[in-house]
């Protein structure tokens, strides 16, 4: 999630030579949050309105599976997209990013903002994306943050970068949809009334800005996002809850819960407030930060006492659903004095509570290759839901032998190494494939196929983890959602030193996975800590001999958009077809499938159906018939007794009355009585 810098090395003299281990921390600095504004004049939005705009994400989070379905197909959706930057740090050249890249950035704003509640269609101002672009060139050039001040000294300084960074939030050390996730999250001793987070989550605004740019040699990334629009302090819009809370109430994704609780709430004095909070029925001793307005809405904010806010430390997660109970006493409003009781359930969105009913498809399973076959799927309910998909492809044998001699040829290799990725193996003969972390971040090593598994389906390997960290860990993991969220089959840490001496078999079982698509890759991975980042092939993570058996992959795969739950199958050929039905949110996130339905498309006898308008007319007759299950050739055959030989009538002449379904043949009437019928190949 953040970029890293080298921050100290740990040298270690081992039998076979000096290897360093390097140790890295996160680099992601916050500063301060920005002060209110207090002259609007020159803000975007031309004045306080009196209602939000429409539209924009919106989430129930009484509802487990629409919270589940809003992270795993909105939130996920704004990782991994490229800045694409021309800026230039050095030269304090801000330039420009991606137009996909700022969208992401603006989605990730936007689902926060729904899930706390709020409106959720900020949208952005081109002239202030241009002045934070100018911001975050300043601030990743200098190397440090400022809103306010003297400038002496900033090589980049630019009168657009001040006003940006006057009104914005920054960050230096991560850009664009991580950059929101720190504001979020808020660490820092300096950051105890999360200022960052009560910006980005202040009901009024409808207008930010954004600019970013990424790592470049020795200066790192940075992003600013302009939070102040003319709205500020104008009508409150209606929210989900009269206060604004994070992690709000419902359920909530584990990922976003952060050491620091916030309650926020307009136009009351929380001076006097206390707050208690319980985990499952049990208190949690809790720490209150010190009270203070200025930033957003009023808020309280605490933590348990047991996590360190200052850094970036993780809000613990046990993998089960966990309930946390909060209370918020003697609350002074105009009303008088309230107390505010809710409850947030952390839970882990990769896997599915009783509340989730994937789509389940109905229709034949061996339709007609050439006809039109109906399927239909049951419905979601999720009133963010716009549409289906549907999604097929051809079945066919996906066992699979990889010994790593014909290099990538079955798999990708994110991102591109710098070192040869298939090496001969640190012990034995043959080749293997080698992953080590020469850069800070997870090596793939992903199969191409779309695998369909089966009851007995396993996949096997030979593995050499050698030298590694306890922060370099070796995982093979499998999708199931396309590549948006992956699980893992199996995991190997590092154990700090020369590790394995020699390959170990390993076999993991897909029988979880039937009746699911699923990618699959193994993933060197690693995130914060040391590292060994050495090419050797005794250092890093070696694997041969690959095999999957008993298993499908998928091809010619096809993505079907419909606005209901039907679908109409039209095979080409006959064979084994998989399909999956699934919904889409927003016009354009879809969300997982269900169990994919496995069908046998068969080339059926055509049915030919004389009709009753034979005419006669003068020496021609003409003979109308109708044809099902795609027949493209007719002979005309005639006998002259019923139960005599029959021979084809290669004069006759074919018309298509309608294509596909009806047609005519034309012959010449003969002197004596004939009998006809009609016959395909």
């Amino acid at each position: 999630m953040y970029k890293l810098t080298p921050c100290r090395c740990v040298w270690l003299l081992l039998t076979i030579g000096c290897l360093a281990a390097v140790g890295l921390r996160a680099e992601v600095i916050l500063g301060d949050a920005p002060q209110a504004p207090t002259d609007l004049s020159g803000l975007p939005g031309g004045g306080p309105q009196p209602r939000m705009v429409t539209g924009g994400f919106s989430v129930d989070t009484s509802s487990r599976e629409q919270v589940r379905q809003f992270f795993n197909a909105v939130y996920i959706s704004s990782d991994g997209t490229p800045i694409n930057s021309t800026a230039v740090i050095g030269s304090c050249f801000p330039g420009t990013n991606s137009s996909t890249f700022s969208s992401v950035t603006l989605r990730r704003i936007n689902w926060f903002r729904a899930l706390a509640g709020l409106p959720a269609a900020v949208t952005l101002n081109a002239a202030e994306c241009v002045k934070n672009q100018a911001a975050a060139v300043m601030m990743a050039e200098h190397g440090g943050l400022q809103h306010v001040g003297s400038w002496v000294g900033w090589n980049c300084f630019s009168s657009d970068g001040t006003n940006a960074s006057a009104n914005s939030n920054l960050a230096l050390g991560n850009d664009g949809p991580d950059a929101i996730v720190a504001y979020v999250w808020d660490y820092g001793a300096n950051n105890y009334l999360v200022g960052h987070r009560r910006w980005i989550l202040y009901p009024q605004t409808q207008i930010m800005g954004t600019g970013d740019v990424p790592v470049q040699g020795s200066y790192n990334s940075a992003n600013a996002t302009w939070v102040f629009d003319a709205n500020y302090g104008g009508p409150r819009p209606a929210t989900r809850t009269p206060y604004v809370a994070w992690p709000p109430a419902g359920f909530v994704p584990y990922q976003v819960a952060y050491p620091q609780w916030s309650f926020a709430l307009s136009n009351a004095t929380l001076s006097s407030a206390t707050v208690t909070m319980a985990s499952n029925g049990v208190p949690v001793a809790i720490t209150m930060q010190p009270y203070a307005t200025g930033a957003g809405e009023n808020a309280l904010v605490w933590y348990p006492t047991s996590l360190d806010p200052t850094t970036a430390t993780v809000f613990p997660f046990g993998g089960t659903d966990t309930v946390y109970a909060i209370t918020v006493s003697n609350v002074v409003t105009s009303a008088g004095t309230r107390n505010f009781a809710y409850t947030v359930t952390l839970f882990n969105p990769a896997t599915p509570g009783p509340d989730s009913f994937p789509p389940v498809i109905a229709g034949a399973s061996q339709p007609s290759v050439g006809a039109g076959n109906p399927y239909s799927c049951t419905m979601v309910t999720n009133p963010a839901l716009t549409g289906y998909q549907w999604l097929l492809g051809q079945a066919t044998n996906g066992n699979l032998v990889d010994n790593a001699l014909n290099g990538l040829t079955n798999f990708t290799i994110s991102p591109t190494p710098v070192y040869p990725i298939i090496t001969n193996p640190p012990t034995g003969s043959g080749s293997s494939f080698h992953l080590t972390h020469t850069n800070p971040a997870p090596q793939l090593l992903q199969l191409r196929e779309l695998l369909f598994p089966t009851n007995t389906t396993t996949v096997s390997f030979k593995s050499l983890l050698g030298y590694a960290t306890a922060d370099q860990v070796a995982r093979v993991q499998i999708s199931v959602n396309g590549g948006s969220t992956w699980q893992d089959l199996y995991t190997q840490a590092g154990s700090g030193g020369a590790g394995e001496a020699a390959f170990t078999q390993r076999t993991l079982t897909l029988s979880n996975f039937v009746g699911k698509t699923a990618l699959l890759r193994f993933n060197y991975d690693f995130s914060t800590g040391s590292r060994f980042y050495q090419i050797d092939n005794y250092v890093g993570w070696c694997i041969e001999n690959i095999v999957v058996t008993n298993c499908q992959q998928l091809l010619n795969l096809s993505t079907n958009a419909t606005g209901s739950t039907n679908f109409v199958f039209t095979p080409a050929q006959a064979g084994n077809y998989v399909m999956q039905a699934r919904g889409v949110l927003f016009t354009e996130f879809p969300i997982d499938a269900g169990l994919s339905k496995l069908v046998n498309a068969i080339a059926s006898a055509p049915v030919i159906a004389l009709s009753n308008l034979v005419v006669v007319a003068g020496s021609q007759v003409k003979i109308n018939f109708n044809v099902s299950a795609g027949a493209l050739t007719f002979h005309l055959l005639q006998a002259n007794q019923l139960g005599g030989a029959w021979a084809t009538n290669s004069s006759a002449t074919l018309t298509t009355n309608i294509p596909g379904s009806s047609y005519q043949f034309t012959t010449t009437n003969g002197s004596t009585m004939r009998f006809y019928r009609v016959q395909t190949p």
